[in-house]
């Protein structure tokens, strides 16, 4: 089967019917990456909270950055270090996978329009990083490349849609204890914690004999890291002893997908990531 990797920017469209019920707020991702509300608040009560003066006749050495100041105060004036480069196979949905090569992709064979299919895919990448690579961070440029045909021959107008993640696995042998527990799922890491980076969603009404072709590859930069020290202890509830610790250990990253397209006549998803830490 071949592919192509189309590299123009889509423009997301969308309609609204009379009468149609309110829009729903987006939900917000959740990952790492990007604060918590609590985070925030956090922090905005910290920058506006009182500051005690202390008058001193003798000049002392400047106080280094608090997170509250700076965000993040473990990452503050470290050099970057580039960690490496992955890039995923692709995952293709399409009517039939006959003469799929499973070497160089992942095909799924899509439900009749005008029903979902979702797809969950493990192990189309992987990453290993040795003891020591980074002391307080993992960060990450991530590039989606998404082509999607959509074709509508059901005899009524639908909603055509496509929405995908990157799906990351972090092995760390920090997190074998069956004694840490993690608070997000109340079981025991066993070794790994997971998390999904979205990248691109598109929902919109096709009419009936209409075809559309749309491709993305809007590049997401990091915000808060896919890990941190202070996430470690923030978010996943180590000790800061523990999580200056998984940051000694050797890492594996396993790169995955995740999401749902219908109406689809052909989609094809992969990624390419370049990580770096400090």
């Amino acid at each position: 089967m071949k592919w192509t990797i189309l590299c123009a920017t889509a423009a997301l469209t969308a309609t609204s019917l009379a009468g149609a019920a309110p829009a729903k707020r987006p939900v917000t991702e959740q990952s790492p990456d990007v604060l918590r509300p609590e985070q925030l608040r956090k922090a905005a009560a910290a920058r506006i909270a009182p500051l005690a003066l202390t008058l001193s006749p003798t000049l002392t050495a400047a106080a280094a950055p608090t997170d509250a100041e700076v965000g993040d105060a473990d990452s503050f004036g470290k050099n970057v270090t580039y960690l490496g480069l992955g890039q995923t196979m692709p995952v293709v949905l399409a009517d039939d996978c006959t003469g799929s090569d499973p070497t160089v992709e992942r095909c799924i064979v899509q439900a009749a329009a005008p029903l979902l299919t979702p797809f969950d895919e493990s192990g189309l990448g992987v990453m290993t990083l040795p003891a020591k690579a980074t002391k307080d961070l993992i960060c990450f440029n991530l590039t989606p490349f998404i082509d999607v045909s959509w074709a509508n021959f059901t005899g009524a107008p639908q909603n055509a849609r496509f929405n995908a993640s990157a799906v990351i696995t972090i092995d760390n042998q920090v997190l074998d204890d069956p004694a840490l527990i993690d608070p997000n799922t109340g079981a025991p890491f066993n070794g790994s914690i997971t998390l999904a980076l979205s990248t691109w969603r598109n929902v919109h009404t096709i009419g009936v004999g209409e075809i559309e072709t749309q491709g993305s590859s809007q590049s997401r930069g990091c915000i808060a890291g896919i890990v941190s020290k202070r996430q470690l202890v923030e978010t996943y509830g180590l000790t800061d002893a523990i999580a200056k610790d998984f940051f000694k250990k050797p890492m594996t990253l396993h790169f995955g997908s995740r999401g749902t397209v219908s109406m689809s006549q052909f989609t094809q998803y992969f990624y390419g990531i370049r990580l770096y830490g400090d």
